[in-house]
């Protein structure tokens, strides 16, 4: 004799459902913000002659007064200290940007902080470590 068909419970399916559901929505929602992140992004940067180059890539639309944020640290046995800082407002074209920011740099070991802002929105950030040589 066989037996009868079982029948899944449709009360666990409903809850197998809202939770993916769930997933989908905060997965989409972090896509969206990290959006704004990858139109804008750090090339090379460098230093020679008293200045600090940084390239920036934009892949996004011409932004005027956007703001790029340089904090530079001077990196010694296990301290930090702060060597440059500085904000400055930025016109970000389509495609590759290069600024120059002066900046007087003994030799030795730095880390450079650099951030740019559009608005009160963080388009990219980013941490270098810079050797300065005499």
């Amino acid at each position: 004799m066989l037996a009868p068909a079982r029948c899944a419970d449709p009360r666990s399916s409903e809850q197998m459902s809202r939770k993916y559901t769930i997933l989908l929505i905060l997965a989409l929602a972090a896509l969206t913000g990290a959006a704004g992140c990858l139109s804008t992004s750090f090339g090379e940067v460098t230093y020679s002659g008293g200045a600090l180059q940084v390239q920036v890539e934009n892949a996004g639309e011409p932004v005027e007064n956007a703001v790029l944020q340089i904090m530079i640290m001077e990196v010694s046995a296990l301290e930090q200290h702060e060597a440059f800082s500085e904000a400055r407002y930025i016109d970000l074209e389509r495609g590759e940007n290069e600024y120059t920011i002066r900046a007087d740099l003994q030799p030795g070991s730095y880390k450079v902080f650099l951030t740019v802002f559009v608005g009160n929105e963080r388009r990219a950030s980013v941490i270098r470590d810079m050797e300065v040589t005499a």
